[in-house]
């Protein structure tokens, strides 16, 4: 699949849930995001944020009670404290009781989308939007400062605890500073850019859709390597024993060095993989879009292979023993599975 189509997969399939949230269609046609926290499963899928009960799949609440078709949510919900912070494609950021759903602020400053999930820092909340800005607003919901690029945020930025890292499709990586927001340094990516960085022992890796990842030292931004991939890359990184696993657009898992970002292996799965992996104790978990979880060990060697039904976009989760799997255009929107991807339990919005 081209770039291109696939840039245009994500702005459609995130507001094809128009069609069916009213009607209560079980196929999703939006791009959900899931998040495991203590006994809970938090689920963004369209109309409706779910949390769900861990051990079983149960729905414990649902908000908003009523599904609103104006009200869209994709991105994975972010625990602070108690409250749960959700966002959505009607500008609009809200907290909620984590346990029981109940909305205690709404933050309604921002004048684009927000596509990917809040960073928790402390007592702040740092939300990336497609207004070309990143949000810092408190615990309470009070704006503390923004920073304005020159193009959409998709990303979700990483911290250090003192600075921030972030993408922008203006085809730049910055640094700003968490306190206050101000610059410091940004560096060229030489083209657009919609994945997270990864953050590891003061280096930041990071991809663009051109399907070339960087290493940058995260002190000054100075330029470690880069390495061409195979296609466009959609997603941070997973790091293990100073090896780095990434799946890219054209369907190829590569890894790499990462002191030097030389390639060591290839491995072919034939169908794009554009959310982030997720680590096991013996290998490696990617999603595909024909709706395989193919799982490696951290030699490359394939272990084994589970087809679902629908397209795995989304970030893979690992809760205890559990992966949790989020398929659009499936009948089934998410999937427990174990470690060996047998099914658990199952969520469908039909229940």
């Amino acid at each position: 699949m081209n770039k291109n189509r696939l840039v245009m997969i994500l702005l459609f399939s995130l507001t094809a849930v128009l069609l069916t949230s009213c009607s209560g269609a079980g196929v999703t046609n939006s791009w959900a995001g899931v998040m495991a926290a203590d006994d809970f499963v938090y689920f963004s899928n369209g109309a409706a944020v779910y949390a769900l009960h861990s051990d079983s799949g149960n729905t414990a609440w649902q908000y908003p009670e009523k599904a609103n078709a104006k009200r869209l949510f994709y991105a994975e919900p972010a625990v602070a404290g108690e409250q749960l912070i959700v966002v959505d494609y009607a500008n609009t950021m809200a907290s909620l009781n984590a346990k029981t759903g109940a909305e205690t602020w709404l933050f309604e400053g921002a004048n684009g989308r927000y596509v990917d999930s809040p960073l928790i820092l402390d007592n702040m909340i740092i939300a990336p939007n497609t207004d070309y800005s990143l949000y810092a607003v408190d615990l309470s919901g009070r704006l503390v400062w923004k920073f304005e690029t020159g193009h959409s945020l998709w990303a979700k930025p990483v911290t250090d605890g003192e600075s921030l890292y972030f993408t922008s499709m203006d085809k730049n990586l910055y640094a700003v500073d968490a306190a206050s927001g101000m610059l410091i340094w940004q560096k060229d990516l030489h083209s657009s850019s919609v994945a997270r960085p990864m953050l590891d022992d003061g280096i930041i890796y990071v991809g663009n859709l051109e399907g070339k990842l960087f290493a940058f030292d995260s002190s000054d931004g100075s330029l470690l390597w880069e390495q061409q991939l195979g296609g466009g890359i959609w997603s941070a990184p997973l790091i293990h024993e100073d090896k780095l696993y990434i799946g890219d657009q054209t369907g190829r898992i590569s890894i790499l060095t990462s002191a030097d970002g030389k390639v060591e292996q290839y491995i072919e799965t034939e169908s794009a993989i554009l959310g982030t992996g997720v680590l096991l104790d013996n290998g490696v978990a990617f999603g595909t879009e024909e709706g395989s979880l193919v799982v490696i060990g951290f030699d490359g060697a394939r272990l084994w292979t589970r087809s679902f039904d629908g397209n795995l976009y989304s970030n893979l989760q690992k809760q205890g023993d559990h992966l949790l799997l989020s398929l659009t255009q499936g009948e089934k929107p998410l999937l427990a599975v174990d470690l060996n991807g047998n099914e658990i339990w199952n969520f469908s919005d039909k229940k």
